[in-house]
């Protein structure tokens, strides 16, 4: 049979500007070679800058993976033309519009397999799969993720949670860069549980350049914004969306009581008088890993803890008292309205101040004062959903082994937890759908 006669599937008709001449098959490695030649009147462009190539100068062989034909691995294999560009007045490599910008050893049909396999596994993981190299790997998944993000469009939120998320360690701090840029601010649909953007930092630019990105008519629908008591995050929502109710989360709320409970706890331990009977005892229930005894709720606690609890407790008022306090103040959450909130958390703030835990009385006295707290007695909302979403973005951060890039660290994190992918481009990202 002449090569001419040569039956060749659909699938393998794709690549533009060429034509199937040769299959070859090396069976022992069950790998299939798709042999392409250059047609004479397709339109040669620069790789650079996309102006039309002039005179041929010099060809070179190219060898890119392709997509797998059952257990069959493939790859494609051509020559690609080296012309003289008159824009950039250089000889340069002419454009081939299948392959991936970021690797000519890659189609773009195997970076977009490579990406939706990136979905649900690790790039390393995907890399060994399709036998491609893992840098590469990284590099034309980058490149899918970011021409999906071209398409990319917000969808309409009413109801969002803000919250950061520790990206990189302080020896990756670049010069001029300070701690609030080892973050990263996460935007998420309370809603629909899903990621919506990402910013570097936890800076105000960070979560103003969400707002200005979605425009102000779409921050004018905003109605409900949750947060953290990070101040700039505050002052970017009082300047974009003033008439949103802005709410700090219940989860950091007990953080920071914990915190000032736990210096409390320090202070009690300073004071105990080392000649007293019982000190050894009371010294060794209060430091090392018992501290967190404190620290837990009643009802969370093993028989083992309760007891070590209730015998501090009877050796030390002070501990006992705060005991009630931390207890009480858990219930305040747990009020219907707001006026049933107030009278429950005026009794912490007098009982602290009785117990002299100066720590968590200071503290509380902070957040009295403060309609953002209160808030959360109308809206009922947290960003329980973020910190579920921080536990995915900290196992694909160990999945991976860490990012140094973290443009494509904020790409995964849409892609893992958001819409930048398979599942959903379909339905926010209609041309892209179309084309791929």
């Amino acid at each position: 049979m002449s090569k001419t006669e040569i039956y060749i599937p659909a699938c393998l008709r794709t690549f533009q500007g060429f034509d199937v001449i040769d299959l070859k098959e090396e069976r022992r490695k069950l790998h299939m070679t798709i042999v392409l030649h250059a047609r004479e009147d397709r339109e040669r462009q620069c790789w650079k800058c996309g102006s039309g190539l002039g005179a041929l100068k010099d060809r070179h062989r190219i060898r890119a993976k392709h997509l797998r034909m059952g257990f069959w691995t493939t790859s494609v294999e051509f020559f690609r033309d080296k012309r003289h560009c008159p824009r950039c007045k250089k000889v340069r490599s002419e454009r081939i519009e299948w392959l991936s910008p970021s690797s000519v050893h890659v189609t773009m049909d195997m970076a977009w397999n490579l990406n939706r396999l990136t979905e649900i596994t690790s790039v390393l993981s995907a890399s060994k799969l399709e036998s491609v190299d893992k840098n590469s790997c990284y590099r034309v998944d980058k490149v899918v993720l970011l021409r999906l993000l071209q398409g990319y469009k917000i969808p309409p939120v009413t109801h969002i949670a803000v919250d950061e998320v520790y990206a990189r360690g302080p020896r990756q701090l670049k010069v001029n860069e300070t701690r609030n840029d080892l973050f990263m601010t996460v935007i998420v649909d309370i809603k629909t549980h899903k990621v919506i953007w990402v910013s570097k930092s936890r800076r105000k630019e960070a979560l103003d350049a969400f707002f200005q990105l979605i425009g102000e008519k779409a921050c004018k629908k905003i109605e409900v914004v949750s947060t953290d008591q990070h101040e700039d995050y505050g002052a970017s929502v009082r300047e974009y969306c003033p008439k949103a109710i802005q709410v700090w989360d219940r989860f950091h709320l007990v953080q920071k009581f914990n915190e000032a409970l736990n210096e409390d706890r320090k202070d009690e331990l300073e004071e105990i008088d080392p000649e007293s009977k019982h000190y050894d005892t009371q010294a060794e229930l209060l430091r090392g890993r018992n501290r967190y005894v404190f620290l837990t709720k009643a009802k969370n606690r093993s028989k083992q803890s309760q007891y070590i609890l209730d015998t501090v407790s009877k050796l030390n008022q002070k501990i006992y008292k705060m005991e009630l306090i931390k207890e009480h103040f858990h219930k305040v959450f747990d009020c219907e309205t707001r006026e049933e909130a107030e009278v429950m958390l005026a009794d912490v703030y007098q009982w602290s101040l009785q117990a002299s835990a100066i720590n968590v009385f200071n503290w509380v006295k902070s957040i009295r004062a403060d309609e953002r707290f209160w808030n959360y007695f109308q809206c009922k909302v947290t960003n329980g959903v973020s910190e579920g979403i921080n536990r995915v973005i900290k196992g694909l951060k160990w999945q991976a082994y860490g990012y140094k890039d973290m443009d494509y660290f904020a790409l995964k994190i849409l892609q893992k937890a958001g819409y930048l992918n398979s599942q959903y481009h379909s339905m926010y990202l209609p041309e892209l759908a179309a084309t791929h």
